[in-house]
C-alpha cells in the first residue's frame, strides 16, 4: 500500500505504524470477501491453480478498493469522477500501462505456449 505524507513524498509501510494497520485491516476484509469462494472450492474437492488464486486475490483487491472509493466519494458529495479524475490522470495510468506490456510476435506466443503444454500437461 502506497500512502504520501503531506509534502507528497512516499511513506512505506516499514516506516509507518498506519499503514501496516491499513494493510491489516485490508487483509481481513479480502479474507472476508474470498471466503465464499474458498469454502465453494473446498466444499467441491478440487483445487484452484496458484496463478488462479493469485487472480482472484487481486480481483478482491481491486473490488474492495473499488468501493471504498466509491463510498468516500458519495460520502464527501462528489458525484462526477471529472471533479477528481482528469485527462492528465488518464494520460499518465495509459502510459504506465503501456510501458508494462511486453509484446511479443505470433509465432513467439505459439512456442510459449506449447511449452507451457508441455511443462503442464495436466492443464
Amino acid at each position: 500500500m502506497k500512502l504520501v505524507d503531506p509534502n507528497g513524498n512516499e511513506v512505506t509501510s516499514k516506516e509507518n505504524t498506519d499503514a501496516k494497520e491499513l494493510e491489516k485491516q485490508m487483509s481481513k476484509k479480502i479474507e472476508k470477501l474470498l471466503e465464499p469462494v474458498m469454502n465453494k472450492v473446498k466444499l467441491s474437492g478440487a483445487q484452484i491453480p496458484q496463478e488462479q488464486l493469485m487472480q482472484l486475490s487481486s480481483a478482491a483487491q481491486q473490488m474492495l478498493f473499488n468501493r471504498m472509493i466509491y463510498n468516500l466519494l458519495k460520502k464527501i458529495g462528489i458525484e462526477d469522477i471529472d471533479e477528481v479524475l482528469d485527462e492528465d490522470d488518464i494520460e499518465e495510468l495509459s502510459t504506465s500501462l503501456k510501458n508494462q506490456i511486453k509484446m511479443v510476435d505470433g509465432s513467439q506466443m505459439q512456442q510459449q505456449m506449447k511449452q507451457q503444454q508441455k511443462d503442464n500437461p495436466d492443464k
